[in-house]
């Protein structure tokens, strides 16, 4: 495809935003996709950053239901399942993209 957009006189900069880039979306929308639901769970950096705050996140909110000595399971997994529901909607949105995404990665072109 770049050799034929080269003939037809397009420059390497016109190949790259109207071919290679198209092309590639699919897997930029699965990168997207999964760094989200990676950052949503993360719970090292907030609680490096954000230590002695008064804001926090999900994750770090949910360490305040475990003591040294025990767990508070009733308002734990009261949390998980708050937690879950934002990430859980935008996963089942973006899956027909993540879907796409690996299924295009493995096709030989």
């Amino acid at each position: 495809m770049e050799e034929a957009a080269e003939m037809d006189g397009a420059s390497t900069r016109k190949t790259y935003w109207k071919i290679i880039f198209p092309m590639m979306k699919p897997m930029h929308d699965t990168v997207a996709i999964l760094t989200a639901l990676g950052t949503w769970n993360d719970v090292m950096t907030p609680l490096v950053i954000m230590s002695g705050s008064q804001k926090t996140t999900m994750p770090l909110a949910q360490l305040n239901f475990q003591t040294q000595f025990g767990k508070n399971y009733n308002l734990a997994f009261a949390s998980y399942l708050l937690a879950l529901i934002p990430i859980l909607i935008f996963y089942i949105l973006c899956q027909k993209k993540i879907v796409g995404g690996v299924a295009n990665g493995a096709v030989k072109g």
